[in-house]
């Protein structure tokens, strides 16, 4: 695939792309994507688990972690200002809307950044050289470099290209899982 020549043209193309999908659409390739992800060995011996509670668009997550989060620690992020502080997932019923529209969980501040083992990263497109596009915020690109745990990138097949421009600042994942493909570095 041809290199993209600008993050927000590639972030308009594919923000135009999701507008040809529907809801259950979105909810048939969340699917496949975690069951992809279900198959790595990353996801399977992680206890610890950094995600992120979905909006319309994304992988969907909210499933997932209600499958998985009596046996793994799911810790989500909650935007305070220009950055994310994190706080650890107890129930669906915990959860409030934020001002972005995002649900995010109530409860003390989770700051043992040591304990996660894992950590699921939204973007707006990946690679395969395991780059990440995000939204343009850089909330991300400034968490990520506190946690030492592997990353991986979850997204649509059709957000996975062979190369996305990036900037020396945005952290690599270690694996992008899509629909039908996991790439590893």
């Amino acid at each position: 695939m041809k290199q993209v020549s600008s993050k927000q043209a590639l972030r308009n193309r594919i923000a135009a792309k999701k507008n040809t999908f529907s809801e259950t659409e979105f909810r048939v390739f969340s699917s496949e994507v975690i069951s992809m992800l279900e198959l790595t060995s990353l996801f399977q011996d992680a206890t610890c688990i950094l995600s992120y509670y979905s909006i319309l668009g994304e992988v969907e997550t909210h499933d997932f972690i209600d499958k998985y989060h009596e046996d793994k620690c799911f810790i989500l992020p909650v935007v305070r200002g220009n950055e994310l502080a994190l706080k650890k997932f107890t129930s669906p019923e915990e959860m409030i809307k934020s001002s972005f529209g995002i649900f995010e969980p109530t409860g003390d501040d989770f700051v043992d950044f040591d304990r996660i083992d894992l950590v699921l990263v939204p973007g707006v497109a990946f690679d395969r050289e395991l780059h990440r596009l995000g939204r343009g915020k850089g909330f991300y690109d400034r968490l990520l470099p506190l946690i030492q745990a592997p990353k991986i990138g979850v997204c649509f097949d059709f957000q996975l290209f062979d190369h996305i421009p990036y900037d020396k600042h945005d952290v690599k994942m270690n694996m992008i899982v899509s629909q039908n493909e996991i790439v590893i570095g």
